[in-house]
Parts: structure tokens; C-alpha cells; sequence
């Protein structure tokens, strides 16, 4: 089962990853923000994404000794 989720948690943290740029785009049409603020957003957004990609991997990595 730890394998399914470190898989689960791998892909959703790359499909994450290559869809910020594009989310990035939507929220900068917002003219309320400034510059400063859609940044912070865009490093959240990647932080999240690597955490969940580093998740995925230790979930792989760690499924190899036990099961369930």
C-alpha cells in the first residue's frame, strides 16, 4: 500500500509542478496583487510540489522493507 501512495504522491507533485507556470499567469491578471505577493505564491507553490515529490519518494523508498 506504501508503494501506491508514494506513487500517488510522486505524480500529483509533478503534475503540480509543471502546472504553476500557468497558474502563475491566471493569478497575475489579478490586479490587486502586487509583484511581491505572486512570488511568494509561486515559491509556495513549488515548495509544496517538491515536498509532495520528497514525500513520494521516501513513501518508494521506504516501501522496499516493509509492507502495508
Amino acid at each position: 500500500m506504501k508503494k501506491v501512495w508514494g506513487i500517488m504522491l510522486l505524480v500529483m507533485g509533478a503534475a503540480m509542478f509543471f502546472t504553476i507556470p500557468s497558474k502563475a499567469r491566471q493569478i497575475q491578471e489579478i490586479r490587486a496583487l502586487s509583484g511581491g505577493t505572486v512570488l511568494l505564491i509561486k515559491f509556495c507553490f513549488y515548495t509544496i510540489s517538491v515536498l509532495l515529490m520528497g514525500g513520494g519518494l521516501q513513501k518508494l523508498k521506504g516501501s522496499g522493507n516493509e509492507e502495508s
